[in-house]
């Protein structure tokens, strides 16, 4: 996903839960200040998805079995 595309889904959520927030509490401050915690509750989510997928692509790899040196090397580069 590019950032561009995440950054306008991020904006677009925010914007409808401070509206909704807005319309329900009709405070300023509130609605400021949930609307904060929203998007730093949105980061930290955001954030540990993409550690999750590192983890996952990393576990992945050690599981593979290692490719040995015989096997890459073609039979016309060995010494006689």
């Amino acid at each position: 996903m590019s950032f561009l595309l995440f950054l306008r889904g991020l904006i677009i959520v925010l914007l409808a839960f401070a509206i909704s927030t807005y319309l329900l509490t009709a405070s300023l401050w509130s609605t400021f200040v949930q609307t904060l915690i929203c998007g730093i509750l949105m980061q930290i989510g955001y954030f540990v998805a993409v550690m999750l997928l590192v983890w996952r692509s990393v576990s992945k790899q050690s599981v593979t079995p290692s490719v040995s040196k015989e096997s890459v090397t073609p039979k016309s580069h060995i010494a006689r």
